[in-house]
């Protein structure tokens, strides 16, 4: 089996917008970060289980997002 060419360029800046997004204020009074690590601490496996599918599938929602801004805005000319 041969490997997939690269087909995506990620943006020098991939992990300070992940990491920008992680810990931003998510709520009134907490981050997002703090949420994360409380559902890291759920005793029951399952339930554990579950909250992390949806954290990775948030993250990776997030992480499409904002490819396609930073794409949209390269292409355009716009990026700083």
């Amino acid at each position: 089996m041969t490997q997939q060419p690269k087909q995506w360029q990620f943006s020098d800046n991939a992990e300070e917008s992940f990491t920008t997004w992680f810990n931003e204020i998510y709520g009134t009074y907490s981050h997002r970060c703090e949420w994360f690590f409380g559902d890291c601490e759920v005793k029951d496996e399952k339930t554990r289980k579950d909250l992390m599918y949806q954290w990775i599938h948030c993250a990776f929602a997030e992480g499409y997002r904002m490819g396609c801004f930073l794409s949209s805005d390269t292409e355009a000319g716009l990026e700083e």
